[in-house]
């Protein structure tokens, strides 16, 4: 009898300890969730932003060899991006 009480309290200290660290790496789950999240949206953003450097780049190459006014018109049209 006294045997199963031993076992007893080390099943609830195991179950107990287990359990506590299954909800720490919930929450570090949450945690780095967000974080991708972050992340793609990061990337998604930084991806637009190329392709439009690219697209302002591919219009002043397009005008690049015209006239001086369209040359001045494709730098003009030219602008930063975030």
């Amino acid at each position: 009898m006294e045997n199963n009480n031993w076992v007893f309290m080390v099943l609830i200290v195991l179950s107990i300890l287990f359990w506590r660290d299954h909800h720490k790496l919930n929450d570090q789950i949450v945690s780095l969730n967000y974080q991708v999240s972050d992340l793609e949206d990061e990337n998604s953003n930084l991806t637009d932003s190329l392709d439009q450097c690219n697209s302002n780049i591919e219009d002043a190459q397009s005008y690049a060899w015209s006239s001086y006014e369209e040359m001045g018109d494709a730098l003009d049209n030219l602008e930063t991006v975030n």
